[in-house]
C-alpha cells in the first residue's frame, strides 16, 4: 500500500517542480528574480511539517550519515516542543537548534530530489541573509524597510516568500493526507525530522495498518505526542 502512496506523491512533486520552473520563468520575463540556489540554506533552520507519505520517501533516501545528526535534532526539537510555552516561542526554538539534520557538510540537502512539497514551495524574492533573520531583533525602521520592498502581487505578504508556489504546495500536500487517509482511514502530519525518525526507528509506517490508535500509541512511546510535533487527521 505505501509504495503505491509514495509513488504517487513523487510523481507529482515532479509535476509540481515542472510548475514552479514554469512560475520562476514567467517571473523572469517581469524582471522578477528568485534568490534560492545550491548550497542556500537559510531556510532551512525553519520548521518544516509535511504528510507522513512525503516523510517516508524521504526516510527510503536517507543516507546512513544523516542517521546520528537526525537522532540528535530529534532530541532537542522534542525538548523545544515540551518546553515552549506557545507556537511562536517554539518556532523561535527550532531556528536557535541550526540547520536541518538533513544538510551535507556542504550546505547542499543531502534529500533534495525527496523534500517535501513544503520545502519545494519556498521561493525567496529576497536575498538569503533575509531567509535566516530573526526580525525581533530588528529595528522599526529596518522593519519597515523591508515590508516596503516587497512585491505584494507576488510575496506572501508580510514575509518574502511566493504565495503562489506555497498555495499550490498546501494543495498537493493535501492530496496526499487524502490519499493516506483514504487507503489507513486516517491521515498523519506533522514536523519532517520527527516523521523521518519515527520511521527509521520505530517503523511507523508498518504500524499504520493497525489503526490510528496504534499509531498514537507508537508516538506517544517515542515522546512525540505533541501537536507542534505530530497531528492526526480525523
Amino acid at each position: 500500500m505505501w509504495q503505491g502512496l509514495t509513488d504517487e506523491t513523487r510523481d507529482r512533486q515532479a509535476l509540481f517542480d515542472i510548475a514552479v520552473r514554469d512560475w520562476i520563468a514567467g517571473y523572469a520575463l517581469k524582471q522578477g528574480t528568485i534568490h534560492c540556489g545550491k548550497g542556500c540554506h537559510a531556510c532551512c533552520s525553519l520548521a518544516v511539517n509535511c504528510t507522513f507519505t512525503e516523510a517516508l520517501a524521504v526516510s527510503g533516501a536517507l543516507a546512513d550519515r544523516h542517521a546520528a545528526p537526525l537522532a540528535d535534532h530529534v532530541a532537542k526539537i522534542r525538548a523545544a516542543a515540551f518546553a515552549a510555552p506557545d507556537f511562536p516561542s517554539f518556532l523561535r526554538a527550532r531556528r536557535a537548534l541550526g540547520g536541518c539534520p538533513f544538510l551535507d557538510d556542504d550546505g547542499a540537502c543531502g534529500v533534495y530530489g525527496r523534500r517535501p512539497f513544503s520545502c519545494r514551495a519556498l521561493l525567496s524574492t529576497r536575498e538569503s541573509r533575509w531567509c535566516g533573520a530573526d526580525f525581533s531583533t530588528l529595528s522599526r525602521g529596518e522593519k519597515r524597510a523591508f515590508v516596503e520592498s516587497l512585491d505584494q502581487t507576488v510575496a506572501a505578504f508580510p514575509m518574502h516568500y511566493v504565495k503562489a508556489t506555497q498555495d499550490l504546495g498546501q494543495e498537493f500536500e493535501s492530496h496526499a493526507a487524502g490519499r493516506m487517509a483514504e487507503t489507513f482511514g486516517f491521515s498523519l502530519y506533522g514536523n519532517l525530522p520527527v516523521l523521518v525518525f519515527l520511521e527509521r526507528e520505530h517503523r511507523l509506517s508498518e504500524t499504520a495498518s493497525g489503526g490510528i490508535d496504534a499509531v498514537r500509541e507508537l508516538v506517544a512511546r517515542a515522546g512525540c505526542n505533541h501537536p507542534f510535533l505530530v497531528t492526526f487527521s480525523p
